[in-house]
């Protein structure tokens, strides 16, 4: 009897202790893996529902986001990881709304990039100027947000603008104007406390019209306070050709009979070549357009990458759509393009073949 006793007693303590056991793993390790599922662009609600069903609990956290509200944005563990039942999966949810992209306006004249702001529906906030080694004076050196981001309009941007380097010895550094519009060279040059002197205008299809191409002197060279930098600027505007001395009697008839017979006509006017050098710059040529037509002005500043990379720019209006510019763009190059359109438009700006703008037109 004592015996058949003892041995009730120990199976009774071993059913306990594997009970504990069981238990202990069971809160401490979780029992069963699972592979976390892949919940991101679902709506919540069934990313939540499909979570509890696999025995995972979930935590969603809101965040900012143009996706529309109520949608899965991003997740952790990532989709296919094999983790224990009762863990929790972190889900980031949009909180939808209107959001906007913020413009890079780094490198930017000041002017320019308030410019940019405004058309894209923001607003300039605290304006800090700085010298800096790497930016001319009054341009844009650092935004706050920084872009790429997607932010409400009406927004308060803030801008670290430059004062240009420091100067040595009294001097200022020349700042590098090359590849800028002759109008935004001549704010950053009398920003810097120089002059602007004698501005060439030559023509050229291989640089758009109104760029500057050369300047003297050089980027990094330093002057006096109020030194001249000469420019030199494209044009699209081919030389006159000059006129054949007989259109030049047709076209001055008086100066023939004012002579009496046998007199020597006056010798034909030559123009000379330095009026043809100095002719001023033509705007960049757009389609003409015509009546009931709306022109989307367009401005981009391609950023200041380590090389140029291809830039295409397309229009879709209720004609269709057309392509505006396809070429290979300098780095920090701006951009600046008026094309008309019918009813409403977008514009779509791609940089190496990859979306980076897109601007809605009513």
């Amino acid at each position: 009897m004592k015996r058949l006793f003892k041995i009730t007693l120990a199976i009774l303590i071993l059913v306990i202790a594997g009970s504990g056991i069981f238990a202990f793993y069971t809160i401490f390790f979780g029992g069963k893996d699972v592979a976390v599922p892949g919940l991101a662009g679902s709506p919540i609600v069934d990313a939540v529902s499909l979570t509890e069903k696999m025995g995972l609990l979930v935590r969603i956290d809101k965040v900012d986001s143009v996706q529309p509200a109520g949608e899965v944005v991003s997740q952790w563990p990532e989709p296919g990881s094999r983790v224990k039942k009762g863990k929790i999966v972190i889900l980031k949810v949009s909180k939808g709304g209107d959001r906007q992209p913020l413009p890079d306006v780094r490198g930017m004249e000041y002017g320019q990039a308030v410019t940019r702001l405004q058309e894209s529906g923001f607003d300039v906030g605290d304006v800090v100027r700085i010298h800096s080694d790497s930016r001319p004076a009054g341009v844009v050196a650092a935004q706050s947000p920084a872009s790429p981001v997607m932010v409400p309009p009406g927004r308060r941007i803030d801008l670290l603008v430059s004062l240009g380097p420091p100067r040595t010895g009294g001097k200022i550094v020349v700042p590098d104007v090359l590849e800028r519009s002759e109008k935004i060279a001549r704010q950053i040059i009398v920003q810097s406390g120089l002059k602007v002197g004698t501005v060439k205008y030559e023509y050229t299809y291989m640089t758009p019209a109104g760029m500057v191409m050369n300047m003297d002197p050089k980027p990094g060279r330093t002057l006096s306070p109020e030194g001249v930098v000469n420019l030199v600027v494209a044009t699209g505007k081919k030389p006159e050709e000059p006129a054949a001395p007989a259109a030049v009697a047709q076209e001055e008839p008086e100066t023939v009979v004012s002579f009496p017979t046998g007199g020597i006509p006056a010798p034909p006017v030559e123009p000379g070549p330095t009026v043809v050098q100095e002719a001023p710059a033509a705007p960049q040529t757009t389609p003409t357009p015509s009546p009931g037509d709306k022109i989307a002005r367009i401005r981009y500043q391609v950023p200041p990458l380590a090389q140029s990379m291809p830039v295409r720019i397309e229009i879709v209006d209720k004609n269709g759509t057309r392509v505006l510019l396809d070429r290979q763009a300098l780095a920090g190059e701006y951009i600046s393009l008026d094309a008309p359109y019918e009813g409403q438009s977008s514009v779509t700006i791609y940089l190496g073949g990859e979306f980076v703008w897109q601007d809605r037109y009513q």
